[in-house]
């Protein structure tokens, strides 16, 4: 990301531009004629330091008192532009860099409700599976009457189809009362998902992306605050 800056030419002010934004800063008629209107470039480095640069030779900038023409600096380091030596304010230039948050905390907060997602899916399927056992009694106790028509007296082909039914009928209840709890469940657990799988910044949910997919963008969809890698 590069910011151009420089003297407005319609109010002598400082203008500072990134990309198609630009803004001014300070008085009218407070930036001095020798200030160019494209005075110096900072480029800001990944690891949070920026690189200045004069944009023209005839332009005049400082770093710690210092003339330079291209210098790596920090934020403790002071800019001054033109023979007059006009100071730009870090607060003006911090004003168009995005903040930089972190969003690692947010690896488990995503784990987790996909964890918790996952072991409701997998003991529903379970539960599906055994709720199955009861038309595997039935239809070997149908199975075995038909082989053997004998086996229809027997009180073991009583006994399969009441085992049968019993099982059915427990199964039936606890699907009845877990019809209600799980949907409770899941909503209480997208609730808790969508209060702490926010942006540190702007604290806007980031929506169902996993972490190991948002990480994988540059900035907040929302505040634009850089990610932290």
């Amino acid at each position: 990301m590069e910011l151009i800056i420089g003297r407005d030419a319609s109010t002598s002010q400082l203008r500072i531009t990134m990309g198609q934004q630009s803004k001014t800063f300070g008085g009218a008629g407070s930036v001095p004629m020798t200030v160019s209107r494209q005075h110096c470039s900072l480029t800001i480095n990944p690891d949070g330091s920026y690189r200045i640069t004069n944009l023209k030779p005839q332009n005049v900038t400082f770093v710690n008192g210092v003339e330079i023409m291209a210098k790596t600096i920090m934020e403790k380091d002071k800019i001054e532009l033109g023979p007059s030596k006009f100071l730009v304010s870090w607060d003006w230039i911090k004003s168009f860099v995005p903040q930089m948050v972190d969003f690692r905390p947010l690896q488990r907060v995503w784990e987790e409700y996909d964890e918790h997602k996952l072991d409701q899916q997998i003991a529903d399927r379970k539960f599906n599976s055994l709720r199955g056992i009861t038309g595997l009694i039935t239809m070997g106790a149908i199975a075995l009457s038909i082989i053997f028509p004998e086996f229809r007296e027997t009180p073991l082909y009583i006994g399969l189809y009441l085992l049968g039914i019993l099982i059915s009928v427990g199964f039936t209840v606890k699907a009845y009362k877990d019809s209600s709890k799980g949907p409770l469940r899941q909503k209480q657990l997208t609730e808790e998902f969508q209060q702490h799988y926010v942006c540190p910044h702007c604290h806007h949910f980031l929506g169902f992306l996993s972490y190991g997919v948002l990480m994988q963008n540059e900035a907040c969809p929302y505040c634009k605050a850089k990610i932290k890698k």
